[in-house]
């Protein structure tokens, strides 16, 4: 299949002028200043590629859109499309249910995001002075999604781009010793929950969208997790991960993991906590699968890395990015304004 087929209705565009952020000494951006960040990022053109629609009224849309994610995905991870016919969050959501992927939902996220109703979820409400580095969706559990779908309702006013990273390239200049340690002893993801949300943080309620307690441990002990409660309903567990993954169509071994972002380091340079307290203190952290601590300079290196392979793109309103969740992260950069973005997930 070729890209060529979707030609009657899509025709291949450019993403916009060209840019850098900076990313070295970014406020809020736990790590940053690390000598392993870059400096700044380019923009997308050349990584991502976008399509416009020639003729929105067209029929048989939503059939070239699917064809042209299985024509692009493979190679590129991503592609943005633009000029769909979307009417809001309900187009979107209409056009995500019609190209016939199985819909995921969002239990056992760590995300600070409302509980919309719908199939897309409002991105991340975290402080907007935040910049998120590049992730690919929910790594830290055994059931992710395939692909995710964002669309933007309303840019922000300013910044807000998406940075995105190709973790194959970022596999590329992984050093080797790291690689062989990550691979043997893997990650424990460490949780902490209250049990309603907090500033900064989803309270088990809301991450597993029930009150009953006795539904929150069946589901824990059901994946293996090991869990206490703690006073005031306070939850606690954590569970072991591969830091690897492998790709089931291309068979590529992908590092795959959150194991820098759900760090207690990330909480450490949050506006709306402490930057002093112990690690298990917070709402996650991670270690090695045994688990020994990972070394902050380790944690603040890899990030780097991350950031090192990161393009970022600019979504103006009713652009819809795709993007292949095992290959292409992707992350928010801080922004003012009233920036509006959805996000839906599919197998």
């Amino acid at each position: 299949m070729t890209t060529e087929a979707t030609a009657p209705a899509f025709q291949r565009v450019g993403l916009g002028a060209s840019f850098r952020l900076p990313v070295r000494g970014r406020r809020f951006l736990a790590g940053s200043a690390h000598e392993s960040f870059p400096d700044s990022v380019p923009d997308a053109n050349g990584m991502i590629p976008a399509f416009a629609v020639a003729d929105p009224a067209s029929s048989g849309l939503t059939a070239a859109v699917r064809e042209l994610i299985g024509a692009t995905l493979p190679a590129s991870g991503g592609l943005l499309l633009r000029g769909l016919p979307l009417t809001g969050k309900p187009g979107f959501e209409r056009l995500v249910a019609d190209l016939g992927y199985p819909p995921m939902g969002y239990r056992g996220g760590i995300a600070v995001r409302r509980n919309d109703t719908g199939t897309a979820l409002a991105t991340s409400d975290e402080d907007p002075r935040i910049t998120l580095s590049p992730h690919n969706e929910m790594a830290y559990l055994s059931d992710h999604p395939r692909k995710v779908f964002f669309y933007c309702e309303t840019a922000a006013g300013e910044g807000g781009e998406v940075p995105v990273n190709d973790i194959r390239e970022t596999g590329r200049i992984l050093p080797e010793g790291l690689r062989a340690e990550f691979a043997e002893r893997g990650v424990r993801y460490h949780r902490r929950l209250a049990r309603t949300a907090t500033a900064g943080a989803m309270g088990w309620t809301e991450t597993f969208g029930t009150e009953d307690k006795d539904d929150v441990a069946e589901h824990l002990a059901a994946s293996g997790h090991v869990f206490r409660w703690g006073p005031g309903d306070e939850l606690h567990y954590h569970y072991r991960r591969d830091a690897f993954t492998t790709h089931p169509e291309t068979g590529e071994r992908l590092w795959f993991n959150q194991i820098t972002e759900l760090h207690s380091s990330y909480w450490r340079a949050h506006p709306d906590f402490p930057a002093d307290l112990p690690d298990h203190a917070y709402p996650a952290t991670t270690s090695y699968g045994d688990g020994e601590p990972i070394d902050e300079d380790t944690i603040a290196f890899l990030r780097g890395l991350l950031w090192r392979t990161t393009h970022a793109v600019r979504m103006r309103p009713g652009d819809v990015l795709v993007l292949d969740n095992q290959v292409l992260q992707h992350g928010r950069f801080a922004f003012t304004g009233p920036r509006r973005h959805f996000v839906s997930l599919t197998r």
